[in-house]
């Protein structure tokens, strides 16, 4: 399967989670059984290259159990997200977007944090949604 392709399915499928996720603070089960049975059908017509998409998901499921053993403070709908994410981009990209995008979520974290202080405000506990941090990360990863 063409590169452009998968990564044109894959942006779709971010942009959509990442909005839902801005706006309802979750990633909606549908969209991701949706965008992964496509992404099982593209990998399927590259056999060759299987394994590298099926253990990107492989991150996903981690997210998921980390998720369980803390009750929830990672959600458990970016470890589906990264379980989808993995059948397009394969293991590498996928930890790359799992890596670059926490740091990127830090930043703002902590830009927000600061902000806080200054106005002498307690920011410690606000929820940041993690999803519109990864499409910075996905454009840079891709296009740069």
């Amino acid at each position: 399967m063409e590169p452009i392709v998968k990564n044109t399915i894959f942006t779709c499928f971010l942009l959509v989670a990442a909005w839902q996720d801005f706006r309802e603070k979750s990633i909606g089960v549908k969209l991701c059984f949706a965008f992964g049975i496509i992404g099982a059908f593209l990998i399927f017509t590259d056999i060759a290259s299987l394994r590298t998409y099926l253990s990107g998901g492989a991150i996903g499921f981690l997210i998921l159990v980390i998720s369980h053993i803390t009750d929830g403070a990672i959600g458990q709908g970016d470890g589906l997200f990264f379980i989808v994410s993995g059948l397009y981009t394969g293991f590498g990209m996928n930890l790359k977007l799992l890596l670059y995008g926490a740091f990127f979520n830090g930043i703002i974290c902590l830009m927000i944090y600061l902000i806080g202080i200054m106005k002498g405000e307690d920011r410690r506990k606000t929820a940041i949604p993690f999803l519109p941090c990864l499409v910075p990360v996905w454009i840079g990863l891709v296009f740069l």
